[in-house]
């Protein structure tokens, strides 16, 4: 029988005479209330063996189905990965071939472990189907030479915690965190390795370190991420964990190939000082109604736009945070996950196993949830899946990179959706840039020249004259840049009757944003000056970050 891989696992077992629909129904109905997996509970209850069931999956995700009875597990392998890592997702590494690690799991879609794993290891993961059984077995003997291993490996370690480089890695990252910086990029000149900080947005150079040294600091920071250290010819990703006081940091590092030598860039990820609501995102209480109102919709697709770096993904996630309650099946796909939310299933996408974003929701519709949000909407598959689980009664939500909210719609339209489609699905677009605040130490209030007040009128009339504002001057709080946190400019366009119409007519980009600013939409500039107005930042920090018309 020709396998239909859109169809869900239990669809399939009935299809196929494994078990009755009867015995379906029963497991669901446990599964509703346990939120269990559902092969689990039919293996439990001796409905269908363990090797059937996995026969089927395998077919499903066209993943091999092995067998560990002649499988020897190597113990460098165990000690990647923390002991509990493995024990808790049933999941063993069996071995290396041409830089990607075989593990065995019997759940290809816990990628967010698998995603783990791979920054863990430096590794991309190839995952293969194995029994729960076999995999608990070659766990509990491998128990002892694996904590070995991992003794061993701790105690070179901690040998070594003294040395002058270690001293300088660890400089750098106590010193980026303290500074609040949210990447770290240690390049290779000719004759040195510069060190720059990301910081509100802006890229600061602290410090260089000697070029003989540079070879050295980024094999630390590899070893400290996990990736291979001899291996330099060829992009790696990994991940670690750094303290900082009593605060634990997330660190994503990622390597590159460059003229002078090996560039590596650092994402530093503070999970606890994120506060996913709409109020730590700077948006004015009339903002936050309008998205309420657009979240409030039971199905269509909700867009966030801006280029990379402009908090698409913080708004989402304050937009899930609002949705999340007891009743909703929330299910994200991401690329990576960045911050995990309690009481959402989220996913990573995979390609080395072939899970893109418009496979994952294809997978995702077959778990009934009620909202779904993808990571990016990067290509003409990924749009068109999207679109149309908005139409069957899902709420879609994706980021997307345009310089516009009206952009949007008209890069969809460019990725083949077809105008009637969109004008019944999107509900609204939300496109957003963050800017530096003022340091409210420091920042200083001056009246507004001639100039800068005719064109702040000239997009908001309704300012009260003269205009105030404050301009940066720097002190050792901010050290010195005038600024110290960042706040959101967002431009919300709402699909109405008028704005489908104009879809459907296939307006441009430029008649929308005319419709609408006529019918009270401020744009991502208007959103600037009130804020310049309103002395939270600057007027050249608004001209700097927006487009002119």
């Amino acid at each position: 029988m020709v396998l239909d891989r859109s169809m869900k696992i239990g669809d399939v077992l009935v299809q196929r005479g494994l078990i009755t629909e009867d015995q379906l129904g029963q497991a669901l109905a446990v599964q509703k209330i346990s939120k269990r997996k559902l092969g689990e509970i039919l293996i439990e209850k001796a409905m269908i063996t363990e090797q059937k069931f996995l026969e089927v999956l395998a077919e499903i995700h066209q993943i091999p189905l092995v067998s560990l009875d002649n499988i020897t597990v190597d113990a460098k392998l165990l000690g990647l990965f923390p002991t509990e890592m493995l024990q808790k997702n049933c999941i063993l590494p069996l071995e290396i071939k041409d830089q990607v690690l075989i593990v065995a799991t019997n759940d290809p879609l816990n990628v967010l472990t698998l995603q783990d794993m791979r920054y863990a290891s430096g590794y991309q993961i190839k995952p293969v189907l194995a029994s729960i059984k076999e995999i608990t077995h070659r766990l509990t003997q491998s128990h002892g030479s694996m904590e070995t291993f991992q003794a061993i490996r701790n105690a070179q370690s901690d040998q070594a915690q003294e040395t002058p480089i270690i001293k300088l890695v660890n400089t750098i990252l106590s010193q980026s965190i303290k500074e609040g910086a949210s990447d770290v990029h240690l390049e290779p000149q000719a004759s040195q390795l510069r060190v720059r900080f990301r910081i509100d947005g802006m890229l600061f150079q602290k410090q260089t370190v000697p070029k003989t040294l540079y070879r050295k600091v980024i094999s630390r920071l590899k070893i400290m991420a996990g990736m291979d250290v001899a291996e330099n010819r060829k992009p790696q990703d990994g991940r670690m964990s750094w303290k900082e006081g009593d605060q634990t940091y997330d660190i994503r590092v990622a390597t590159l190939l460059d003229k002078h030598g090996e560039a590596i860039s650092l994402r530093i990820l503070n999970k606890k000082a994120i506060s996913h609501t709409f109020d730590s995102l700077g948006m004015d209480p009339q903002e936050m109604d309008q998205i309420k109102e657009l979240i409030r919709q039971p199905h269509g697709i909700l867009l966030v736009t801006g280029p990379t770096g402009a908090g698409k993904t913080t708004t989402l996630y304050s937009v899930l945070n609002a949705l999340n309650q007891m009743t909703a099946n929330i299910i994200t796909v991401e690329d990576p996950v960045e911050y995990q939310l309690e009481g959402i299933t989220q996913t990573s996408i995979n390609p080395f196993v072939g899970y893109s974003f418009a496979n994952a929701i294809r997978h995702i519709l077959r778990h009934d949830p009620d909202i779904i949000m993808v990571g990016e909407i990067r290509d003409v598959e990924t749009a068109q899946v999207s679109v149309r689980a908005a139409l069957t009664g899902h709420l879609v939500l994706a980021t997307l990179h345009t310089n516009s909210a009206a952009g949007a719609i008209t890069r969809l339209q460019e990725m083949s959706v077809e105008p009637f489609l969109l004008s019944s699905t999107v509900l609204g677009v939300i496109a957003q840039r963050l800017v530096r605040r003022l340091c409210a130490q420091c920042k200083t209030k001056v009246q507004a020249a001639p100039d800068v007040e005719a064109n702040m009128l000239a997009e908001l009339p309704q300012l009260s004259r003269p205009i105030f504002l404050s301009q940066a001057v720097g002190c050792e709080q901010c050290f010195q840049t005038g600024y110290s946190g960042r706040v959101g400019l967002f431009e919300i366009l709402k699909v109405t009757p008028a704005v489908r119409n104009l879809i459907v007519a296939r307006a441009n980009e430029q008649d929308i944003t005319k419709v609408l600013v006529e019918k009270g939409m401020h744009t991502l500039r208007m959103a600037g000056f009130k804020k310049v107005a309103e002395q939270a930042t600057s007027y050249e920090e608004i001209l700097r970050v927006t487009l002119t018309e």
